[in-house]
């Protein structure tokens, strides 16, 4: 078709058609836009410019960062992210090496494995209690931010090298971007054009991360929408924004199905794609569950909690198309079974979400009920408020390398008020262990543990700005890992309800 507008026309219209039908079958309508895009526009030969992707990608952006902010973050969130990233990636590099394909293709797999669905998650997680329903919809935007984190970068071409540094850059600029954002705001706040207002400034955060080559631009459309929700505490232009984010979903999802590649599908590398999302699948459910269950206490409602979040998020769809336009996936065969590797397991979700009376009962009568006398919610709390406590240990190593790299000997005046803070946030890290882990036998090993795995991270990353030791990353996110791993099992130990006499 010689027009655009035509073609785009046509698109849409089916793409109605194709979410009613879906809708009708209790499957999820977005879905139907994606498949209008990618067949029909496939059919009318529709071609877009590559920045009509990159504008929808950045206004996702701004809408994950807009719920990011908005939500009340559970603490059991942080830990189910950081279990399940580690062994996602993992997994993802190891199966792709095996089956011949580079390292960067690998994460670039895992990366797109990291979120679940936003979607799907706030509409099974309407039927959960309201504490289960926090740790569902907190994961899920914790998770979005992680993925839009790694892909932004990805995209940027950050290596674990320049990853400290980067990271460092982001944070100073959000810091800055906040104060901004919140003098302006309070000017119009209320007014029919602070949306607008802030769509604006996300754009001018993209320009600036662009212009900084630190990471991808979407950062920045993160970044802005963010700091909107933030500085509208009372939720003014909550219901616009809600509205608005709709428009932008169905939208996002018809320009990816246009965008995606088209080879003649592989089935080995379809099967192998498959395979991945559904143990990446597996493992955010165990890890979801667990934590849930540490939280909530009740096998049968940790398991609605796993299940509401069985899926591979919507946003994943770009991890593929961007890495393959990029040339990070030289392989469009496998690009277009990464892409389609998400779109399966939400077509899959609804139905496993209808059989959960029956995976509930399977589990509840293998696993039993935590002691009630505990406060789950507490504990969580105390070790969330310890994990900040260690992100400011991390900075302040990075200060140090900063200040010895680029001040030489003149560091050392400075290095007696920072080795003091250094000090002091290590004892406040230990502190809150020990009292979040009372419960436990062997709690001070556990702390220990814990802060010697802070150390040797934020160790790594002194020396990567110092002498770049990539190798060290490997070993201290190991130890990290490992020690996280043990102290879950350990609490999950002995909190386990004791047999009646």
């Amino acid at each position: 078709m010689e027009s655009i507008l035509g073609a785009v026309s046509i698109t849409l219209i089916v793409g109605v058609f194709f979410a009613y039908v879906l809708d009708r079958g209790r499957l999820p309508p977005f879905l139907g836009f994606f498949l209008a895009g990618a067949v029909v526009g496939k059919l009318l030969g529709l071609t877009m410019p590559d920045v009509y992707l990159q504008v929808l990608i950045s206004l996702v952006a701004f809408e994950v960062g807009r719920q990011l902010g908005g939500s009340g973050l559970s603490p059991a969130a942080f830990f189910a992210v950081i279990l399940e990233a580690a062994l996602i990636v993992g997994f993802a590099i190891a199966l792709l090496h095996a089956a011949g394909f580079t390292t960067l293709e690998g994460l670039v797999a895992s990366v797109m494995m990291f979120s679940s669905s936003s979607v799907l998650a706030y509409r099974f997680s309407q039927a959960l209690p309201p504490q289960a329903r926090d740790v569902a919809l907190s994961l899920t935007a914790l998770e979005d931010a992680v993925l839009f984190f790694a892909l932004s970068l990805l995209a940027g071409g950050t290596s674990l090298q320049t990853l400290p540094v980067n990271i460092v850059l982001l944070i100073a600029m959000s810091l800055a971007a906040l104060v901004v954002f919140t003098y302006v705001y309070r000017f119009i706040i209320g007014r029919e054009y602070a949306l607008p207002f802030a769509l604006a400034a996300s754009f001018g955060f993209v320009y600036v991360v662009q212009q900084l080559q630190v990471a991808s631009p979407f950062v920045g459309a993160f970044i802005g929408g963010y700091l909107f929700s933030r500085a509208d505490v009372h939720k003014v232009h909550e219901k616009e924004a809600s509205a608005l984010s709709g428009l932008i979903l169905y939208l996002y999802m018809l320009v990816v199905g246009v965008f995606m590649p088209a080879p003649r599908p592989t089935p080995v590398l379809m099967l192998l794609g498959l395979a991945s999302a559904l143990f990446a699948i597996l493992i955010r459910s165990s890890a979801v569950f667990l934590s849930s269950l540490l939280v909530t206490g009740n096998p049968r409602t940790s398991t609605n909690v796993a299940l509401s979040t069985a899926h591979l998020s919507e946003l994943s769809l770009t991890v593929p198309i961007v890495a393959n336009k990029m040339g990070l996936l030289k392989d469009p065969a496998l690009a277009f079974a990464l892409t389609t590797s998400p779109v399966i397991t939400l077509f899959i979700s609804p139905l496993l979400w209808n059989m959960r009376g029956r995976v509930e009962d399977l589990v509840a009568r293998r696993v039993k009920e935590l002691r009630s006398a505990v406060a789950y919610e507490k504990l969580y709390k105390v070790v969330t408020h310890a994990f900040l406590t260690a992100s400011k240990l991390a900075l302040l190593a990075l200060l140090i390398a900063l200040l010895i790299a680029y001040l030489g000997p003149l560091s050392a005046f400075a290095l007696v008020p920072v080795a003091y803070f250094l000090y002091k946030y290590a004892r406040e890290i230990y502190r809150d262990l020990l009292i979040a882990l009372r419960e436990l036998g062997g709690a001070r090993y556990a702390s220990a543990l814990v802060l010697i795995s802070v150390f040797a991270l934020a160790t790594y990353v002194a020396l990567a700005l110092l002498i770049q030791v990539a190798e060290a990353h490997v070993y201290t996110a190991a130890v990290a890992v490992a020690a996280l791993i043990y102290t879950l099992y350990a609490l999950y130990r002995d909190l386990r309800a004791e047999p009646a006499d």
